[in-house]
């Protein structure tokens, strides 16, 4: 009800007058959505009448995913101005050929609808091309010999509609859709290209909230999306899946999702992203149907709620603890963190990565022992927008107190030197920076040198080519040692790897085997073992020994995580 009482306030004083009224859109132009609007006091059937093109077998074979399913490329459709869904639109199926131009198509009938608003649209826009068809305008050119076809075509297309009680100019009609907005928790709508945006609210109960989002995605990935944030956890408790999604109208990859979910008392954060092409500013396939909410849109489930329990939050952009970012080609870069104290930090990393593998990537690990504590992974990023393989990494993770080094690498292609395809919405992002989640926290950068552990046995590192390097030491008393190696191998077989002899019975007390090692990073071949061994007191010489290719600064394919340490390193880790 007051939903009704609020459009009624508002369109009143635009009725042109009441009575049996047409309302036509005319004038149409290429890649523009042209809105109107019409009340109907009662329950009845109008008259429409509309001239819109598309629906031919030929347009079939440029079909890719941002053609229109209904195979139209100009047409008008009508929505409830409340309930945002479709009441009817132009399709192959029920329109005609023009007789005069059979690209043309006709649609003429009755349509009966409910008492209530309704928005009008009518949009053409000219088909795009993504494969190696030919393009729409040669496609025209052979059938009819003219380019300009659809230059002259655009302004007779039309739809009008008879028998309606009022009649909504645009003006109006938007009027009403930014008060629909402002009612909501959240409203980010009509994001624009390579868009960002987001806010914030407070709940002091518990409510059940309603979710609209409109976006653009395809094969199970999102490239326009909304998501919302628990700002306590930092985690994300609901985000616009593209498996979950339905068809939003016109392009196929036009999706839209109404969802109801409950939040408890707290602080949410509502995000909006979109990448660098179709959104609200410039379509370049067929329009979704209700195409000014492109974006997300958060409103409370029951009408009758108290508005008190919600006011606005902000969260302050804290300055960061970290950053390696800028990254070229080819580049490793590492940088030391002490975190102080147990803390909850937030990582913004991009980085280049398709078909479930990582190119351009970050890790951290444990200064200590050397091990991964977080490793970016393709299936924990999502479009970073422009080209797909464009990833980003942005959570929150947990550090004890502790020493720690944080790791970047990249390929030899793709990076924010110089971008091979489209780059992403903040290319001076590309690397990883570190967040602290609250003003305090204890951290703090180091050199990589300072955090190396003191407890080094014997290292032989940084090997190159055709290299035997060999390294004596001894051991006093019994001692468990941990031993850090990387080399090349492949098909249960090393070539490049390391062993320790005892040097008092001249046998292999360890030797480096395939079956024992992971993958280093990089080239599969790169393998890595990590392990720990007990030795007795006595003499020992680790050896290390490579072959002739793909080694330190001389890589045949990619390298691994941390090129500099190939070859062997022991550590004493106890008596």
């Amino acid at each position: 009800m007051k939903k009704l009482l609020i459009l009624g306030m508002i369109l009143l004083p635009v009725f042109i007058r009441a009575g049996d009224e047409t309302v036509s859109i005319k004038h149409v132009e290429d890649a523009q959505v042209k809105i109107a609007g019409f009340t109907l006091n009662s329950d009845k059937t109008v008259n429409i009448e509309a001239l819109g093109a598309g629906g031919k077998k030929e347009i079939k074979r440029l079909h890719t995913f941002q053609q229109d399913p209904f195979n139209l490329f100009a047409y008008a459709w009508i929505i409830d101005a409340h309930s945002r869904k479709l009441v009817w639109r132009m399709t192959v199926d029920n329109t005609k050929d023009d007789w005069w131009d059979k690209w043309n198509r006709v649609f003429k009938g009755e349509v009966s609808l409910k008492k209530g608003e309704y928005e009008l649209y009518y949009s053409a826009v000219k088909p795009a091309m993504s494969s190696g068809f030919l393009s729409f305008e040669r496609l025209l050119d052979m059938l009819f010999g003219d380019e300009d076809w659809w230059d002259e075509q655009v302004r007779k297309w039309h739809v009008t509609v008879r028998g309606v009680d009022a009649v909504l100019s645009e003006d109006a009609v938007l009027k009403y859709q930014r008060a629909y907005q402002d009612k909501a928790i959240v409203a980010l709508t009509e994001v624009g290209n390579g868009g960002y945006e987001k806010r914030g609210f407070s709940l002091k109960k518990r409510l059940k909230v309603n979710i609209y989002a409109l976006g653009e995605g395809w094969e199970n990935e999102m490239f326009d999306y909304g998501w919302i944030e628990d700002m306590g956890s930092r985690k994300k408790i609901w985000r616009m899946r593209e498996a979950k999604t339905g068809h939003a109208g016109g392009a196929i990859k036009n999706r839209s999702i109404r969802d109801q979910i409950m939040l408890e008392p707290g602080d949410y954060m509502v995000y909006y992203r979109s990448d660098a092409n179709h959104c609200s500013d410039h379509w370049n396939a067929n329009p979704p149907y209700d195409p000014n909410f492109w974006g997300i849109m958060v409103s409370a489930a029951d009408d009758d709620y108290d508005p008190s329990i919600i006011s606005e939050y902000t969260v302050e952009t804290l300055e960061p603890v970290l950053q390696l970012i800028r990254m070229g080609d080819d580049a490793y870069k590492e940088k030391g963190l002490v975190v102080n104290e147990d803390g909850r930090f937030r990582i913004f990393a991009l980085g280049e990565g398709r078909g479930n593998e990582m190119y351009d990537y970050a890790w951290i690990t444990d200064a200590k022992t050397g091990r991964d504590v977080w490793r970016m992974k393709y299936r924990d990023t999502e479009p970073a927008g422009g080209a797909s393989k464009n990833r980003l990494f942005d959570g929150v993770i947990d550090l004890p107190a502790g020493e720690y080094i944080v790791h970047y690498r990249t390929d030899d292609s793709h990076s924010y030197e110089e971008w091979n395809s489209a780059p992403p919405d903040n290319g001076k992002m590309w690397g990883i920076t570190i967040y602290p989640l609250e003003k305090g926290q204890k951290a703090e950068t180091a050199d990589v040198g300072r955090l190396a552990p003191e407890t080094i046995i014997a290292e032989l590192t940084r090997v190159r080519d055709d290299e035997h390097l060999r390294k004596t030491f001894e051991i006093k008393k019994r001692t468990r040692v941990r031993i850090i190696a990387l080399g090349e191998g492949d098909w249960d077989e090393m070539y490049d790897f390391g062993w320790i002899v005892n040097n008092e019975t001249r046998r292999k007390v360890w030797r480096m085997r395939y079956r024992n090692t992971d993958r280093a990073g990089g080239a599969s071949k790169n393998r890595k073992v990590d392990t720990v061994i007990t030795l007795e007191p006595g003499s020992y010489t680790v050896h290390y020994v490579t072959d002739d290719s793909h080694s330190y600064r001389d890589w045949n394919a990619s390298p691994p995580d941390n090129p500099k340490m190939w070859g062997i390193t022991l550590y004493k880790i106890g008596d």
